[in-house]
């Protein structure tokens, strides 16, 4: 909510006389929100936002003499403090994405009702509030992400991957990522790389507030001050960045933007943990991937995981990964119809580094709950697997195969082919015959 002690002070920047009238009526009873001014031109608007110092311009984005666009850059570069809110009759993803990225808070279509624009206007003044009260409060040295945030300690890196959907990889990484937290007291990140449809948030019960959004047009100001407000804080002491609320919201998200935010984490955190999605179609997936330390590469003992584990391999050797960098995880390893373990690395050139049962009905009632399972429920066979994986982190020892798996039968070779073989036998063997 805006502070009841002041009204919002707000610029209105329209060509079209109708148009800014009708707006200046339809906030004229808004008891929190005042009309401080109207231009009719691009150049007007920079000037009067210079002269009148609002607290926020709504800028139309088609003008004659300078676009919405160019006066809402020169005016975020000239007025420090004012937040732009762009409206424009288009509602295309162009629009939208040059707008964020000239640096608007907010994007109406028009026409948009008395409400839209009302609660648009509340929204970014009270995010832009939030700001100006961080500032004199963060500094380093006092329990923030600032302290220490310097190219001498950066984080590490690490993301979870799977060609594969359904086969467990944003189960593994927000359980993963409270456990280094509870096992090493360091400062943990969690960022939400599946733009489109990301569910950290659900899985950890943190509404979004705040997304990786209200990044956009502020990424060249990106610093500790500016993460710890739109990062949600879980109950483990985790912070979380969470993915845009819409996919189309996604789109606006870009590679460069990625990589500068995953900087100013690995700064600011000694663990970043970041969930993607299983595609390699989208640049800001690459930009992820090329980005981290280690990927935790989550693949089951169904046959079309692991044809696809193997394609991603031969395409991360293209990509000139480094080899220690894919860490292989078999999820739900416990699987009564699935394959040996080491037959699984031999046919796909890789070692499986560390194994995690599946406690099916356990994991599935944390997920609905919004409840870790390493919190909700410790000693769950799940639960210490993960455990073991957040030590080996900590320790450094990421790479080093599991002690004592060698050779374990991890589940009986489906249906009569390879059965007590110790070779792959049937779909195994025939799809991946030595090239």
């Amino acid at each position: 909510m805006s502070d009841p002690q002041r009204k919002i002070k707000l610029l209105v920047v329209d060509d079209i006389v109708e148009t800014r009238n009708n707006l200046i009526n339809l906030l004229y009873f808004e008891k929190d929100i005042e009309v401080i001014g109207s231009a009719t031109r691009g150049q007007e608007g920079i000037d009067l936002a210079k002269k009148l110092q609002p607290d926020i311009v709504l800028m139309d984005i088609n003008m004659p003499d300078m676009d919405g666009i160019t006066a809402t850059e020169r005016i975020m570069q000239q007025v420090p403090g004012v937040s732009v809110i762009m409206m424009s009759v288009q509602g295309e993803q162009d629009y939208l994405r040059r707008a964020m990225r000239a640096g608007a808070r907010e994007f109406l279509v028009k026409p948009f009702t008395s409400e839209e624009l009302t609660s648009g206007i509340r929204h970014v003044y009270a995010e832009n509030q939030n700001l100006r009260r961080l500032q004199p409060v963060v500094t380093a040295g006092q329990g923030t992400p600032a302290a220490d945030a310097s190219d001498d300690h950066l984080g590490e890196v690490i993301s979870v991957f799977s060609p594969k959907g359904g086969v467990g990889r944003t189960t593994i990484i927000t359980n993963l990522a409270v456990a280094v937290k509870q096992h090493s007291k360091k400062r943990v990140a969690l960022m939400d790389g599946s733009l489109f449809f990301g569910d950290v948030g659900i899985m950890l019960d943190v509404r979004n507030n705040k997304t990786m959004n209200d990044l956009q047009g502020r990424v060249d100001q990106l610093d500790a001050q500016l993460l710890t407000d739109v990062m949600m804080t879980h109950s483990s002491e985790v912070k979380i960045l969470l993915a845009p609320p819409k996919p189309e919201q996604a789109e606006l998200v870009v590679a460069e933007d990625l990589k500068r935010i995953i900087q100013e984490l690995r700064r600011n955190f000694d663990y970043v943990f970041i969930d993607t999605f299983p595609s390699l179609k989208e640049e800001t997936q690459l930009a992820i991937l090329d980005a981290s330390d280690y990927i935790l590469t989550v693949m089951t003992l169904e046959m079309p995981s692991i044809k696809d584990v193997r394609l991603f391999l031969e395409v991360a050797e293209l990509l000139e990964y480094p080899r220690d960098k894919i860490v292989l995880i078999l999820n739900r390893a416990d699987s009564k119809h699935g394959l040996r373990a080491e037959n699984i690395e031999a046919t796909i050139g890789h070692p499986i580094t560390a194994t995690i049962v599946s406690s099916g009905a356990a994991v599935t009632l944390s997920i609905n709950r919004g409840t870790p399972l390493v919190m909700d429920a410790p000693d769950n066979p799940f639960s210490k697997d993960i455990e073991a994986l957040a030590k080996r982190i900590i320790a450094g020892t990421l790479n080093q195969k599991e002690s004592g798996k060698k050779g374990k039968e991890v589940a009986a070779v489906g249906g009569e082919h390879g059965k007590g073989s110790g070779k792959p036998g049937g779909l195994l063997g025939g799809l991946f015959k030595k090239r």
